[in-house]
């Protein structure tokens, strides 16, 4: 769960620090106090876009740390130890600057990281819930998304897109055979032939007789040389083996009068050892030579034939075992590329393969889609919508997707004795705020999240609904741990830990969050109800709705 958050000149707070409770948390405050300061700085810390704007007036970076705390065995444990981000002290520290410049950072654990860590860390942690999800509602695929989100749909859904996207490939695959036939057999045939011109000569290193070929021909010169060489080196009269023997002896009569004459003659030393090698590898290759004008001829003839067929295939001579390797294996798949008789077969089955798929995902969510709609509708009759009645509509799409074979509509009435229309077409702005608060309610309860956010979605409710809300929100923080921005009296009085925002009028403005003690929610609900006058009976109000915390 989020434990503590820390802002540093991150738009009106100059530098706050906040400790989170468990349970259920409300922020609240006047408007314009600055009530998204808080979602905003998380939003920073999960990895969301930013901008300059977060940056205080005057600064030139603002600094916002986020900590949570995790259960063992959990999937954010396991996301911290597969990228190496796990510590002792048993949390999770996300952190993020933002420069004036546009440019930000971000840490987790003390560890350099980038956005798309932290986002998805963050998705693991913290479920958002906005006033603007009831547009979602209006969207075609919602209704489907959120039934297989609520049934936990996701394996069969997404074994039906892997199907789908098989099948399709299939296809693709078949056309293409169908294309190729023509000119397949007649590549086929070059193929065989270019391998076979280059079969036997492939099997030569054109490097090692191209260096050959050229040693032989300077096979003279590199006598004479060589002759030169080892006669300097050991058998003329005056050799150079024999003069430094000489130089060893006169050194080494001296070295121990001197360190660095110790260090002369044991270089001389080496040097005489790798002289008497050098000078024995000389001899021996001296001795190994012979010219062979037959050999030098088939060299020349394989040389000719190299620079020919590289001029024939337009590559170099070095080249051609890498062009005929290359050939080797389009042949090859040539051959393994099965007819499109064989892959038509291969449609066929990836297509029925599809099907039954396809058609086992659309029954379990048409036998879910029932009691799933019984549900939403006891729900959210409580929120003055006493005649609400939900229900699902299938409709079989006229050809299947990767999504199905159904579009599924979500169809609803407020009054009684009317037939259930689609949602879009019949429901006030008032009504899918509603709608859309308890779909959202109902999602969570099926989060692996441990922290879930709402912002402002009880707008457009007030009174006996705002109450219920209240206790929807209050029982899902028996397991959760929420974070809700509200406007309503009546849900911030079910809170466990209620949070005040509030500007103050320094130079430049900022603004301060702070958690009130029992007497303090008292008069901040009475705001909320009251207004700025606040007096007995608002006060004693606000007493009541406290009260009707406890007594659920």
């Amino acid at each position: 769960m989020l434990t503590h958050l820390t802002l540093i000149n991150f738009a009106l707070a100059d530098h706050l620090a906040l400790d989170i409770d468990k349970g259920f948390n409300v922020l609240t405050g006047e408007t314009g106090a600055g009530k998204s300061l808080l979602l905003d700085a998380l939003s920073a810390c999960l990895g969301e876009r930013t901008d300059t704007n977060y940056v205080r007036y005057g600064s030139d970076k603002a600094d916002v740390t986020a900590t949570f705390s995790y259960q063992e065995a959990s999937a954010e444990e396991q996301w911290l130890k597969e990228h190496e981000l796990d510590d002792e002290s048993g949390e999770i520290h996300l952190r993020r600057v933002i420069f004036a410049t546009g440019r930000s950072k971000a840490w987790i654990n003390g560890r350099p990281s980038s956005l798309s860590e932290l986002k998805e860390l963050g998705r693991l942690l913290v479920q958002l819930y906005s006033q603007h999800s009831q547009q979602q509602l209006l969207e075609p695929p919602y209704p489907k998304h959120w039934l297989d989100r609520y049934c936990n749909f996701y394996e069969p859904a997404q074994a039906v897109r892997n199907a789908y996207s098989k099948w399709q490939k299939d296809i693709r695959q078949h056309q293409a055979a169908l294309d190729a036939q023509a000119t397949r057999k007649q590549r086929i045939e070059t193929l065989e032939l270019q391998l076979e011109e280059l079969e036997e000569l492939v099997q030569i290193d054109y490097k090692e007789i191209e260096q050959e070929f050229d040693r032989l021909s300077h096979h003279e010169h590199i006598m004479q040389d060589c002759g030169y060489g080892l006669a300097a080196l050991d058998d003329a009269e005056q050799n150079i083996n024999q003069e430094l023997s000489s130089i060893l002896k006169r050194i080494e009569s001296h070295s121990g009068r001197s360190e660095q004459l110790s260090e002369i003659y044991n270089s001389l030393l080496n040097a005489q050892s790798e002289l008497d090698d050098a000078t024995a590898n000389l001899r021996q290759f001296i001795d190994r030579q012979s010219f062979d004008p037959e050999r030098m001829e088939e060299l020349n003839t394989h040389l000719e034939l190299f620079h020919r067929l590289a001029r024939k295939y337009r590559t170099q001579p070095e080249n051609l075992k890498q062009e005929y390797e290359s050939w080797q294996t389009e042949l090859e798949q040539l051959h393994q590329l099965e007819d499109p008789e064989t892959l038509a077969e291969q449609v066929e089955v990836s297509y029925q393969d599809f099907i039954t798929k396809a058609e086992y995902l659309d029954q379990i969510r048409r036998e879910a889609a029932t009691p799933l709609a019984k549900q939403l509708t006891e729900q959210v009759k409580q929120l003055a919508l006493p005649e609400a009645h939900f229900e699902f509509k299938f409709e079989p799409l006229e050809q299947a997707s990767s999504e199905g074979l159904s579009f599924i509509q979500l169809l609803f009435t407020a009054n009684k004795g009317i037939p259930a229309q689609p949602l879009a077409r019949v429901a006030s702005g008032g009504e899918l705020s509603r709608i859309a608060l308890v779909m959202q309610v109902m999602n969570a309860e099926k989060t692996e999240s441990e922290v879930l956010v709402f912002d402002e979605i009880d707008v457009g409710i007030s009174g006996g609904t705002a109450e219920i809300v209240g206790r929807l929100l209050a029982g899902l923080a028996e397991h959760v741990q929420i974070l809700c921005i509200t406007h309503q009296a009546q849900v911030a009085a079910q809170s466990d830990q209620h949070l005040l925002v509030k500007k103050r009028q320094t130079d430049p403005a900022s603004s301060t969050i702070f958690a009130l003690e029992e007497d303090d929610r008292i008069q901040e609900l009475a705001r909320m109800t009251g207004g700025i006058e606040i007096n007995e009976t608002t006060l004693q109000h606000a007493k009541q709705l406290r009260q009707l915390k406890f007594q659920h």
